[in-house]
C-alpha cells in the first residue's frame, strides 16, 4: 500500500470500466460518516480489461465528479485489481516477522509470475500467534507498471494519491465496518463489476483467499441485446428490471432469468472452488455467508437464483447499513438500492493512513 499525509476527510474513488463512483467520508469523529457521493458514467470502452485506453474521456469524467459533487479534497484513496495484481496465500517454515522480511524476496521468486524488479511487494502473516511448524502469509505482488500509471493518471486529474489498496481488500474492509463477524467458518464477499467480478474470502477481519474473475454484467448485456434483438441502454434496463422510456406503461420488463447463467456460472464455480480450498486447509472451515455487491448486485433475479445454485446463505450487500450518512444524499434513490454499487468506493474511503 502507498499511504501519505491525510486530509480532514478521505475520498473513496472506484474506477470502474463502465463508471466511476465517488465517496467523501468524515472520519474524525468515532465512528465514520458519508458527507457525500457521485456516480458518472464513463464513455464506452474508456476502460478495457483494466487498462485505461481513452484518457482524457477518463480524466474529464473525474473532473466532473468531483465538481458536481463539489468535493473540494483531491486527496483520493484508489484500488488495483487485475492480471498485474498477484494475491496468493502461502506456506512457509514458522518465523518471526522479521525473519519473514528477510526471506520474504525468496517467497516472492517462488510464487510471483513478474521479475522481482518489475514489482511493488508486500506481505500479512495471517496467523501470527500459531504454533504449527508452518505458517500462512498473503502475498501480493503489483507490477509497478500499473502503479506508477494510476498514480500519472490522478495527477493529471488534480489529485494525489493518499492510499493505493487492493480492491478485494478495500471491499472486505466495507464488510467489516457493517457486519459482525460469524462465530466460525468464513465471509464470502462477490463483487460484481461491469467487466469482471472480484471474489475474496474474509475470516475473523483476514483475507484467506481472492480471485479475480473475468465475467461481469456487460457479458449479461451482451447475451440480452444478442436474444431479444434489443439495443444496449434498452438492455441495460431490462437487466436491472426496468421498461424502456418508449414501451408501453402496461408492458412488463423482459424476463432475463435464462440469461443469468453467463455471468453467474463462472462466479458460482468460483464460489465452490472457494469452498473447496477451505476444506483443504489445515484449519479447515466453512463459507457461512455469501455477500453480494456492485452496481450488477440488483439485478432483477440475481440474488435468488445465485442462492440457489450455491446454496449458501446470500444477502446484498449494503455498506452503509451501520455507517452513518446525510440522509439528503439518497433523496432521489434509496439507499438500499444505491449502496451496493458503492461498495468498493466506500471500502477505500474507510482507510487510514
Amino acid at each position: 500500500m502507498i499511504f501519505k499525509k491525510a486530509s480532514a476527510t478521505t475520498v473513496g474513488l472506484d474506477l470502474g470500466s463502465y463508471s466511476v463512483k465517488m465517496v467523501e467520508m468524515d472520519l474524525s469523529g468515532k465512528d465514520p460518516v458519508l458527507i457525500n457521493y457521485g456516480i458518472t458514467e464513463l464513455q464506452p470502452n474508456s476502460i478495457k480489461g483494466g487498462q485505461v485506453v481513452e484518457r482524457q474521456a477518463v480524466v474529464e469524467a473525474i473532473g466532473i465528479l468531483f465538481e458536481t459533487c463539489q468535493v473540494v479534497n483531491r486527496q483520493v484513496c484508489v484500488g488495483l485489481s487485475g492480471t498485474d495484481v498477484i494475491i496468493k496465500t502461502i506456506q512457509t517454515d514458522r518465523m518471526t516477522r522479521e525473519e519473514l522480511e528477510k526471506n520474504i524476496t525468496w517467497e516472492a521468486e517462488q510464487h510471483v509470475p513478474f521479475p522481482l524488479k518489475e514489482i511493488n511487494l508486500d506481505f500479512q502473516l495471517l496467523d501470527p500467534e500459531g504454533t504449527d511448524p508452518q505458517m500462512n502469509v498473503l502475498l501480493v505482488a503489483v507490477k509497478r507498471e500499473l502503479v506508477q500509471e494510476k498514480l500519472s493518471l490522478f495527477e493529471e486529474c488534480g489529485c494525489e494519491v493518499l492510499v493505493m489498496d487492493v480492491d478485494t481488500f478495500a471491499l472486505m474492509n466495507a464488510l467489516e465496518a457493517n457486519y459482525e463477524a460469524p462465530g466460525s467458518g468464513c465471509d464470502c464477499v462477490v463483487h460484481f463489476g461491469h467487466e469482471s467480478t472480484q471474489l475474496g474470502l474474509v475470516k475473523n477481519g483476514l483475507p484467506i483467499l481472492t480471485r479475480h474473475l473475468p465475467v461481469g454484467g456487460k457479458n449479461l448485456v451482451d447475451t440480452i441485446q444478442g436474444q431479444l434483438g434489443i439495443s444496449e441502454d434498452e438492455a441495460y434496463l431490462a437487466m436491472m428490471g426496468e421498461q424502456a422510456a418508449e414501451s408501453p406503461a402496461e408492458s412488463p420488463p423482459p424476463d432475463i432469468t435464462n440469461f443469468l447463467p453467463v455471468m453467474l456460472d463462472e462466479v458460482i464455480t468460483g464460489v465452490n472452488r472457494a469452498a473447496a480450498f477451505l476444506e483443504s486447509t489445515a484449519e479447515g472451515g466453512v463459507i457461512e455467508r455469501v455477500f453480494l455487491s456492485g452496481g450488477c448486485a440488483n439485478i432483477q433475479g440475481l440474488h435468488a437464483q445465485f442462492e440457489e445454485q450455491v446454496g449458501l446463505p446470500c444477502q446484498i450487500c449494503n455498506p452503509l447499513s451501520k455507517i452513518a450518512f446525510k440522509t439528503e444524499l439518497f433523496q432521489a434513490e434509496p439507499v438500499e438500492r444505491v449502496a451496493p454499487s458503492l461498495m468498493l468506493a466506500i471500502g477505500l474511503g474507510l482507510r487510514m493512513p
